[in-house]
């Protein structure tokens, strides 16, 4: 019988992850040949929420394959780090709507104020699924200020993007209660 490289991989990780080995072997395999090999790599390093395993995560939003760059994107936002912001911020320029969504919800995730000026743009953006995602984003960064820009999307013409608003809205109004 014969093991396909992906159940390989498989099994190797969770080794590493088992006998509590470095890091540093889901690390080179961000930089795999192997696409499968790579997207699951960061997809570990995501639930292992290492901090060492940001900087190697960062370096993987330049790879070529956008699969695996929308991953590496759930991963840094999975981990919290704020080093990741900036460089997330600059994944948007000329992404698809995948990354911009995927960078908004990081960002959310991350939770930090440097995002703001990004994610108010995003609001605008010609996807829902980007603009409503922008929006939860804001509302987990929790900034009250940012109220005024969220309101004008409880009108928009798509329902994710209007509930999206009023889950942000929400958000914000009990943090500055609360």
């Amino acid at each position: 019988m014969e093991i396909r490289e992906e159940d390989e991989m498989e099994v190797l990780q969770r080794r590493v992850l088992r006998d509590g080995k470095s890091i540093d072997i889901l690390v080179e395999q961000l930089t795999h040949v192997s696409i499968p090999y790579r997207v699951k790599a960061a997809t570990e390093l995501g639930k292992l929420r290492h901090p060492l395993a940001v900087s190697a995560l960062i370096r993987s939003l330049s790879d070529p394959e956008s699969d695996v760059v929308f991953v590496v994107i759930k991963s840094l936002g999975a981990i919290g780090d704020p080093t990741a912001v900036e460089p997330l911020i600059g994944c948007l320029d000329g992404a698809d709507r995948w990354v911009r969504r995927g960078v908004a919800a990081a960002l959310g995730e991350i939770r930090d104020p440097v995002a703001i000026p990004p994610l108010s743009e995003l609001l605008k953006d010609e996807r829902a699924e980007v603009r409503a995602a922008a929006a939860e984003a804001l509302g987990k960064i929790g900034d009250p200020s940012v109220a005024d820009l969220i309101r004008p999307l409880l009108d928009d013409e798509k329902d994710i993007v209007q509930d999206a608003a009023w889950e942000a809205l929400r958000v914000l109004s009990e943090r500055t209660e609360g």
